[in-house]
């Protein structure tokens, strides 16, 4: 009886993490912030940019021992604790009167963001993993992804009518998401999955390292290939607004522009399993290095108002490759550190766009959007293609994943 109700409500966590994602990224002030921090609470430039910092750089700080406590404690309990931070995030962001409130309010978002961050992926496949469905991963992984970015668009465009009504309205609103989101989180059943006794973390951390880094070749080219190809795509997501406001696009449509990327990227990633069954994982992504290419040529050489359509070329590239490379790394990650590896590979996203994000910048002011946009599509081009075929080489291993 008892494994019958775990299997019951194994098979239920996919659909409860599809809707948890959406809520997740239902991100209502996402389109105000800036606004709603300028004019609202006071803040120079400087000081909402210095913001974005200071939630970049706690994010990069709690991403793997958030991924490293969600395989020690569990899942479940680490969304839950997700929620629950969250819900304090954005208290403390609708009661902001000050520079030092908002900074905590990012630092606590920041920790939300990690905790979950990689755990709902590897619950997600675990969950499939125990019922016998490990080959729908795919699937599912690109309906989670469509939910998401589907969610993320309709929130953008109800942004500013909220707004409207009361500027902090949107972080009341958030407020009660993450309320649901924490209901949610609670349904979610925890897998039986083997969970070693640690008596040594900092052992056992140089261990995980070792695996990504040393010990399966297929991760580490799976991981690199994910991380070029997201950077590739996530850079210019911090350019399309200046770039479209430029070419003479009214400010009114920014939002609407958003809301048609994040609908982009959830078409992309519904199809996503769909395609990689039929034309095979590398002829996909090499669509996805092709498409990548066509946006940053097209916003590059076009001049035109309607440059910023390309930017969607990127979007249904993220959307294609995203579930894809997210199956072929789960199915080469052991069980006892799944989270822990999910993190890891946050990790050097983030850490590289860091890196990366700066140096574009710098070159937009000095030589300006277009030429800036070609050298970076040039780039990411090169070395995704170069990324898809390093994995083509290495091996796929067989059988259950070795333990960490």
């Amino acid at each position: 009886m008892a494994a019958r109700s775990l299997e019951q409500g194994l098979r239920r966590n996919p659909p409860l993490l599809c809707a948890f994602r959406a809520l997740q990224l239902s991100l209502f002030p996402m389109a105000v912030i800036t606004l709603f921090m300028k004019h609202e609470v006071g803040l120079s430039m400087t000081e909402i940019m210095g913001l974005q910092a200071i939630f970049g750089f706690f994010t990069a700080v709690f991403e793997f021992p958030s991924g490293y406590l969600a395989d020690r404690v569990g899942y479940r309990r680490a969304m839950l604790a997700s929620s629950g931070v969250a819900i304090a995030g954005w208290i403390a962001y609708a009661a902001a009167d000050g520079f030092w409130t908002i900074a905590a309010a990012e630092v606590l978002l920041a920790l939300a963001l990690s905790l979950v961050s990689g755990t709902d992926a590897a619950l997600l496949y675990e969950s499939l993993l125990e019922t016998g469905r490990e080959d729908s991963f795919g699937t599912w992984y690109g309906r989670f992804q469509f939910f998401g970015q589907a969610a993320e668009g309709s929130a953008a465009l109800l942004a500013g009518v909220l707004y409207m009504v009361w500027t902090r309205l949107p972080f009341l609103v958030q407020i009660g998401v993450w309320v649901v989101a924490a209901g949610v989180a609670f349904a979610l059943t925890e897998p039986a999955r083997h969970r070693p006794r640690v008596t040594d973390p900092w052992a056992r951390v140089g261990r995980i390292v070792s695996y990504a880094a040393v010990r399966m070749p297929r991760l580490r080219a799976v991981i690199a290939l994910t991380v070029a190809l997201g950077t590739g795509t996530f850079i210019a997501v911090w350019i399309v607004a200046l770039y479209a406001e430029d070419a003479g696009v009214p400010v009114a449509w920014l939002g609407p522009i958003w809301a048609v990327a994040n609908y982009s990227v959830a078409l992309g990633a519904l199809a996503s399993a769909r395609l990689s069954r039929w034309m095979g994982l590398l002829p996909l992504l090499l669509l996805s290095s092709a498409l990548i290419g066509l946006g940053y040529a097209g916003m590059g050489l076009t001049y035109a108002w309607w440059g910023f359509a390309f930017y969607f070329c990127l979007c249904v590239a993220r959307g294609l490759f995203t579930p894809a490379l997210g199956h072929e790394e789960q199915r080469v990650i052991p069980s006892s550190d799944r989270a822990s590896l999910l993190s890891l590979r946050a990790l050097i996203f983030r850490g590289l766009f860091v890196a990366i994000g700066p140096a574009v910048g710098l070159a937009i002011d000095h030589h300006g959007q277009h030429p800036a946009l070609l050298t970076s599509g040039a780039v990411m081009v090169a070395v995704s293609l170069a990324g898809t075929l390093w994995l083509a080489r290495t091996p796929v291993p067989e059988g259950v994943p070795e333990q960490v």
